[in-house]
């Protein structure tokens, strides 16, 4: 790290030469932590439709956050003073953002808005920044002010705009916020990412969310009594955790192949669901613990659990046909089915008995894709 380095684009040729998170970025990646620990205890005490709901409208900012920060780092190579500053002040502004999580749909929604706003300021800056610096830059300047304009008007006008209307604007100005890069890919294919970085930036957040599972798993245990059921609900939770890391690093090794713009974009959205998936499924692995020795889970449970290995795992194989445009196995549609059935009529199955089913499934998909490797 220098005082003072120019920007520059990680061009082409930077592409075959592996290149890894820098301190920086996983000091970034530390505050995420915040943010899942805070939206999985915003969900857990309102398990309704409601509830999902609100938990779904408020991920999407807070991983887009992630995402802006992310790809402009894997594009631009810089790490002087500046960077750090511009990086370390965007990380205050998302534990703001975190912190009126809770109440973004009440008194804390000026607070998120205006932490949201601040951060999305910072990546402007980034990207004005390079576009001094680096000719092709000026492109994605453009392009990123160009949605900035619109939807950071629509996010100030909701302050002071009442309920529901305020919701309206929020979820129009992250629809422009999202098609932005789509609508944009000829702008963005002349800064190409890295091969490397990119799967391991999303690697790292999808181990802090896997990490959310583990510790809603230790956190069940140490809040209820040790008996068998609890422990037996604690070692399903735990290895249905273990079988969401093995396929998903399993589908990064064999599956990833970022080639166009397209294949970025296919990998990047999808993305978002995946990691929904996987913190849906910590809150229901912990809640399903508590519940381990009811009679049955609670409906909002199941869907959290069931409906969380459903979404990962459908996720995981639109990335599958779309990026890597092979067919999608019949196991894992079988599998997307299964968890599906048991959110919706597994309300008369005891809670050992769905962790157990589940458990099972992934186990079986785990073992078919062992068997497949090549020696």
């Amino acid at each position: 790290m220098t005082r003072w380095r120019r920007p520059r684009l990680r061009v082409t040729s930077d592409a075959e030469q592996e290149r890894h998170a820098s301190w920086i970025e996983l000091f970034f990646d530390l505050v995420f932590v915040i943010v899942v620990a805070t939206l999985s205890n915003t969900l857990k005490v309102n398990l309704s439709f409601v509830g999902f709901l609100e938990f779904a409208a408020l991920f999407v900012p807070c991983w887009w956050t992630w995402v802006l920060v992310t790809f402009y780092a894997d594009r631009y190579d810089v790490d002087d003073v500046i960077h750090r500053l511009l990086i370390l002040s965007g990380m205050l502004a998302v534990i703001f953002l975190a912190a009126n999580i809770h109440n973004a749909f009440g008194a804390g929604a000026i607070g998120f808005t205006l932490s949201y706003v601040v951060v999305r300021s910072i990546v402007l800056m980034l990207y004005m920044r390079a576009a001094r610096h680096v000719d092709v830059a000026w492109a994605n300047f453009k392009l990123y002010l160009t949605s900035y304009v619109p939807s950071t008007s629509l996010w100030l006008v909701s302050i002071i705009t009442p309920q529901p209307i305020r919701y309206v604007f929020w979820a129009v100005a992250m629809v422009i916020e999202l098609l932005t890069p789509i609508l944009g890919s000829r702008a963005f294919a002349k800064t190409p990412v890295h091969p490397s970085h990119l799967p391991e930036r999303f690697g790292l957040l999808t181990l802090i969310v896997l990490g959310e599972e583990v510790v809603s798993v230790a956190t069940a245990t140490s809040s209820t009594n040790w008996n068998l059921i609890t422990t037996f609900a604690a070692v399903e939770g735990f290895a249905i955790a273990a079988c969401l890391w093995w396929l998903y690093f399993n589908f990064q090794e064999t599956s990833i192949v970022i080639r166009d713009i397209r294949s970025v974009h296919i990998y990047n959205y999808g993305h978002l669901p995946i990691i929904m998936g996987l913190t849906l499924v910590a809150v229901g692995i912990q809640q399903t613990i508590y519940e381990a020795s009811h009679r049955f889970l609670w409906v909002g449970t199941r869907w959290a659990l069931c409906g969380g290995v459903a979404l990962y795992m459908s996720s995981i194989g639109v990335i599958w046909v779309a990026g890597c445009r092979r067919r999608l196995s019949g196991l894992l549609i079988g599998a997307v089915a299964l968890a599906l059935s048991l959110a919706i009529a597994g309300g008369s199955l005891p809670p050992l008995a769905i962790l157990s089913i589940l458990l099972a499934m992934l186990m079986c998909k785990v073992s078919i894709d062992i068997f497949r490797l090549k020696n």
